[in-house]
């Protein structure tokens, strides 16, 4: 029996691990801000891919004080995969998640989703077709289904304030 309880806690173990819970996404984002030395070092913007689409996997964590000030949901493309995505792309017109760092740009109105935010990859032959590919934040009032096209898609409401928290030079880093 206390064989089989191990065996239990083991496994249960090994999945949280592999699905990212108890990552430290604070200091992920010390480590980036580091890296890239961003304009807007007060954000950062965290996204668990090992997260299924129905968790929430969007974090906005303030930087001064580690707080995640935001927690959402946030869509991936079909086309990477039903619960996780796994299959990633940087070709225009694969309509498939994009995984790695990127920047906020400035917010805009999207003609499909209106009020949106531009990105730029930072990750050479990853992500930096992003801005090529359109691949922006946006509502998923837009949206028939869960997944996206490939964009960050959030609820209305928690979308604005990410929008008005983060442009214009805040980090966004994909972890998968």
């Amino acid at each position: 029996m206390k064989k089989i309880i191990f065996l239990l806690f083991l496994v249960a173990g090994i999945y949280v691990v592999q699905r990212g819970w108890g990552t430290d996404y604070y200091e992920v984002a010390k480590q980036k801000i580091t890296q890239y030395a961003p304009n807007n070092k007060n954000y950062v913007i965290v996204i668990d891919y090992r997260k299924n689409i129905l968790q929430k996997r969007l974090y906005v964590i303030d930087m001064k004080t580690g707080e995640h000030l935001i927690e959402s949901r946030v869509s991936h493309a079909f086309k990477s995969g039903i619960l996780y995505p796994s299959n990633y792309s940087n070709v225009v017109d694969s309509k498939k998640s994009s995984v790695g760092d990127f920047i906020t740009l400035n917010q805009i109105q999207s003609p499909k989703c209106g009020f949106s935010m531009q990105l730029k990859g930072l990750n050479e032959g990853v992500n930096d077709n992003s801005t090529k590919r359109e691949i922006i934040f946006h509502s998923t009032s837009c949206m028939k289904f869960l997944w996206s096209h490939g964009c960050f898609a959030t609820p209305e409401e928690t979308n604005r304030k990410i929008i008005n928290l983060t442009k214009n030079g805040c980090l966004v880093v994909v972890i998968s």
